[in-house]
């Protein structure tokens, strides 16, 4: 699969996907503004590359809660895989562990938890030594009104080797979608949330009918005993604000997601990489900050963590490339990436992440 142009890579996903599952993929909350947004940011920010450094040799490895991956890369958690490829999460979590990334699994797979945890494989034997590691998953959660369901998620996924809970906490509500309504969803049978009660059906809420519905109203009082039962470290998702992720840190979060949803529920929210710089700041070295939205080149990845960023997280183009090669597609499309950034550093005078510094960025 050739993944060198992800617009391109969107077009041919579009080809091949029913009309519903890709609305449902691809589309934005209402006038899509955020969506939009998301990627012009990142083309907004200039880089100040450095001249005269050493850049024989490029390092890309970076560690994570402690766990060291391949390149500051990570598949951001979507839902409902089989709608993409009749493997579902499998091949997803395949792909990432032959690029030697970390898969976060959305609550609403279509694959269970114990399923996925059986392809978390080593790296490939090209990369060096040191990342010949077993790829990391964590497990995004929507916290259902049912602590017991929680608790049952939060056991099952500890001892199957995840490690780490990452709490989305930007859907209190749904939000409208009007792409997304006017080319429903038409699940199969196998389109399920296999891992929550009873299997329901992995219909989504984006359409008129379901806008505004209360879903996840995750507090901080929750996330507070969210931290206390969890055998794993928690991390929040969704947070767009300085005062927001400091309170998240008080709480015990040892993370936090930089993310607007990928544009899919509040409108004309700040773009991701607007909002970083503060964030980051704020929380300083009391966590660990990632950012997710817009991320389509090796550029944007070395914007990112010059902005404070630990990681980013990767959503459609993950997915497009699951609809096109399965766990070979998914695996090309974080290579390529890793490949962009490693020109991308040399170009800007850095030959290790740590020394992707604020200043790079005009």
């Amino acid at each position: 699969m050739d993944s060198r142009d992800f617009d391109e890579l969107e077009d041919r996903a579009r080809e091949k996907l029913a009309p519903g599952a890709f609305a449902f993929a691809a589309g934005g909350a209402d006038d899509e503004i955020t969506l939009a947004d998301n990627i012009a940011a990142w083309r907004r920010l200039r880089l100040r590359p450095r001249m005269l450094r050493d850049v024989a040799e490029i390092d890309t490895g970076v560690s994570v809660l402690g766990a060291r991956i391949a390149a500051p890369l990570m598949v951001a958690p979507t839902g409902r895989h089989r709608l993409f490829h009749p493997e579902g999460e499998r091949a997803t979590a395949r792909g990432a562990a032959a690029a030697g990334v970390p898969y976060v699994m959305a609550t609403t797979s279509t694959v269970t938890v114990e399923d996925v945890a059986a392809e978390r494989r080593s790296a490939p034997e090209r990369h060096s030594a040191p990342e010949r590691l077993l790829a990391p998953q964590w497990f995004q959660l929507y916290l259902p009104h049912d602590r017991s369901v929680t608790e049952g998620l939060l056991d099952r996924v500890a001892a199957a080797g995840f490690g780490a809970v990452v709490l989305t906490v930007d859907q209190p509500v749904y939000g409208a979608s009007p792409r997304a309504a006017r080319a429903p969803l038409e699940a199969g049978p196998d389109i399920r949330a296999v891992n929550l009660p009873g299997q329901p059906a992995a219909a989504h809420g984006y359409g008129a009918a379901h806008s505004g519905t209360v879903t996840f109203p995750a507090t901080f009082d929750d996330l507070a005993w969210l931290v206390r039962r969890s055998p794993v470290p928690v991390l929040v998702k969704g947070i767009l604000r300085a005062d927001d992720a400091l309170r998240c840190v008080e709480l015990g979060a040892r993370g936090i997601l930089v993310s607007n949803h990928g544009g899919r529920h509040l409108d004309a929210t700040v773009a991701s990489a607007d909002a970083l710089p503060d964030i980051a700041t704020a929380v300083g070295a009391k966590a660990e900050v990632f950012v997710d939205g817009g991320i389509r080149r090796g550029t944007d990845i070395v914007k990112a963590l010059a902005l404070g960023a630990r990681a980013v997280l990767i959503g459609r183009p993950a997915v497009w490339g699951l609809a096109l090669g399965g766990a070979d597609g998914v695996r090309d499309v974080f290579e390529h990436l890793r490949g962009e950034l490693t020109r991308t550093m040399a170009l800007c005078g850095v030959a290790k992440l740590t020394e992707v510094t604020r200043d790079l960025v005009a």
